[in-house]
């Protein structure tokens, strides 16, 4: 199938009014914070900053491929899954990586599509919560697994250069379901272990 996003995205695209955006931009810019644009270096910055946000918020639709799982019923794991979202509070990045790990039941997925669901997840104004949370939902209702299991790990840059001001600071989410969930069988334990160990 492929991803859609309707609940968030609207069916016009607000970036095309390129002329108006660049305008408010550099509004925001000159006027709101004060800045010098009007140099060599900053004369297309409103523009710029508005292609910027386009870009990290646009995902990039996919095909989510599966394959019959012909009785595969082993953890399957991937680690370190990079992305960059912005954050909803404050609209700056936030970064890191992301690990999955499912228990197939009857189907699997290609190796790639876990990153693509990442970084179509990522592309948005969100919170690390409601991100992980979002990412463990879609692959739950594309794989029907016994279980699947997302933890991220970012540095939240709305914490680290502003505000607080506490670099190197790093937050960890997780959602854990069905077997991951279930505290007395080892599935979370051997998921927390690979992605401890792995340094």
């Amino acid at each position: 199938m492929i991803v859609s996003d309707d609940k968030i995205r609207k069916s016009v695209d607000p970036f095309s009014r390129s002329d108006a955006l660049t305008d408010a931009a550099s509004h925001v810019l000159s006027e709101a914070a004060g800045l010098e644009i009007e140099t060599p270096h900053g004369r297309d910055t409103p523009r710029r900053y508005v292609q910027m946000l386009k870009e990290l918020t646009t995902p990039e639709e996919f095909k989510f491929t599966t394959f019959p799982s012909h009785k595969v019923d082993e953890m399957i794991t991937e680690l370190d899954i990079s992305f960059v979202s912005l954050c909803n509070h404050h609209i700056v990045p936030y970064f890191g990586v992301a690990h999955i790990a499912y228990v197939p039941d009857e189907l699997i997925a290609g190796l790639s599509k876990f990153a693509r669901t990442v970084r179509y997840f990522a592309a948005s104004l969100s919170v690390q919560e409601e991100l992980t949370d979002n990412i463990a939902q879609f692959l739950n209702d594309q794989l029907s697994p016994k279980g699947v299991g997302v933890v991220m790990e970012a540095e939240h840059l709305c914490m680290t250069i502003r505000g607080v001001k506490a670099p190197g600071t790093r937050t960890r989410t997780a959602k854990m379901m069905g077997v991951f969930g279930d505290h007395n069988r080892t599935a979370k334990a051997e998921f927390l272990a690979a992605i401890n160990g792995r340094r």
